[in-house]
């Protein structure tokens, strides 16, 4: 079982609830299932009253990537890895007046591996195919079916959030211990993971999106803008192009936050 230190860190940093309570309620093993995929994306849509279910999928996307974050986070700062097949994951929606659509993710069980200066790289290799080519490609191939969204969407969906922790977590210096292990997780992730361990690809996904950030008139930081738009401008709760969007970028106008 995880400490109650660590429980306290998914809850405020990654949505992780620990409460099996829930309005409605998205099972990981329920998204491969085409019907059943089609309600909760049918619920989404309305949560966020998006104009079709193609908008419903990348918000969806987004949020799920919670999932990914919480994983990866247990790896390389606690050092431990989560059971992370479809049966042991699942959504929380408890606030059904929200059209932000911010649901909680909830782990069935917290089983995990220790990881160990032995068996990182074995454990590693491991938790990259099976959150990647066993649980969220299945996932995508079913969206993607449904709704004919790009799985490069969904994909770039992920990744800036992957980058967004990363770059949190190097710069947290309550951790600087970690950092070593965090930079060469970080690594793998992005240079070394084969194409096979996200699934049926050639090569590694994610590469792509790992562009240099750059500076552009309408934001004071330098970022790495995206490649495709998310889709948020076209629900209710947003209604404004994210700052680093392409599409903002082209048109020369404001945006609102990073990612929403």
């Amino acid at each position: 079982m995880l400490t109650i230190k660590e429980q306290t860190l998914l809850t405020e940093k990654f949505r992780v609830t620990f409460k099996q309570n829930a309005a409605h309620q998205i099972d990981a093993s329920d998204c491969i299932d085409a019907q059943k995929m089609v309600h909760h994306l049918t619920f989404i849509q309305q949560q966020i009253e998006a104009p079709n279910l193609q908008v419903a999928a990348s918000i969806f996307s987004k949020r799920y990537s919670f999932v990914v974050l919480s994983a990866l986070y247990m790896f390389s700062v606690q050092d431990k890895k989560l059971n992370l097949s479809l049966q042991n994951v699942s959504l929380y929606t408890t606030n059904l007046d929200d059209s932000l659509w911010l649901p909680s993710i909830h782990y069935n069980n917290y089983e995990f591996d220790h990881v160990t200066g032995s068996n990182r790289e074995k454990l590693r290799e491991k938790l990259i195919t099976e959150l990647f080519a066993y649980h969220l490609e299945p996932i995508w191939l079913a969206i993607r079916h449904i709704t004919k969204i790009s799985k490069l969407t969904l994909w770039e969906n992920i990744v800036v959030y992957i980058f967004w922790m990363y770059e949190m977590l190097l710069q947290d210096t309550s951790i600087e211990r970690n950092h070593p292990a965090i930079k060469a997780d970080l690594h793998y992730l992005l240079h070394e993971a084969k194409g096979s361990q996200f699934g049926s690809y050639h090569h590694n996904p994610l590469q792509r999106y790992h562009t240099p950030k750059q500076h552009v008139k309408h934001v004071q930081e330098p970022v790495r803008l995206r490649q495709t738009c998310c889709l948020s401008y076209q629900t209710a709760a947003k209604h404004q192009y994210c700052k680093t969007c392409p599409v903002l970028c082209k048109t020369g106008q404001k945006g609102g936050n990073a990612c929403g």
